[in-house]
C-alpha cells in the first residue's frame, strides 16, 4: 500500500466529516418530522415536542434563537405521552386536537 500524499490525506478526512455532517443532520431531521401532522411542524428537544404552524415566524424565531420567552406547555398530552410545547396556546390546542386521531 503506498502512502497517500498530504493533499489525499485532508481531501479524504474532508470527505469523511462531511458525509457525518450530512447523515447527521438528516437523522435529526427524520426524527423531527416523525410527528409533524398537516399544517404544523414539530422539533424535539430534551424530549420534549415543540410545536409550530408550518412557515410561522415563531418557527423561524426558535430554529434562530432557541426557546422563546413565551411559552405553552401540555405535559403528557403529546405523541407517546410525550409533553408537548408551543410558543401561542392556539397552536398547541390545535394540534392535539389534530394528533387525537393520529396512530403513533
Amino acid at each position: 500500500m503506498t502512502p497517500m500524499s498530504p493533499n489525499e490525506d485532508i481531501n479524504m478526512k474532508k470527505t469523511a466529516l462531511m458525509s457525518l455532517l450530512g447523515l447527521g443532520l438528516f437523522a435529526c431531521v427524520a426524527h423531527a418530522s416523525e410527528f409533524d401532522l398537516p399544517g404544523f411542524v414539530t422539533e424535539v428537544e430534551d424530549g420534549r415536542l415543540w410545536v409550530f404552524k408550518e412557515n410561522s415566524a415563531e418557527l423561524t424565531e426558535f430554529k434562530q434563537h432557541g426557546e422563546p420567552a413565551k411559552q405553552f406547555t401540555v405535559i403528557g398530552a403529546g405523541p407517546k405521552g410525550m409533553t408537548v410545547k408551543s410558543a401561542d396556546q392556539q397552536t398547541l390546542d390545535e394540534y392535539l386536537i389534530q394528533a387525537k386521531s393520529h396512530k403513533w
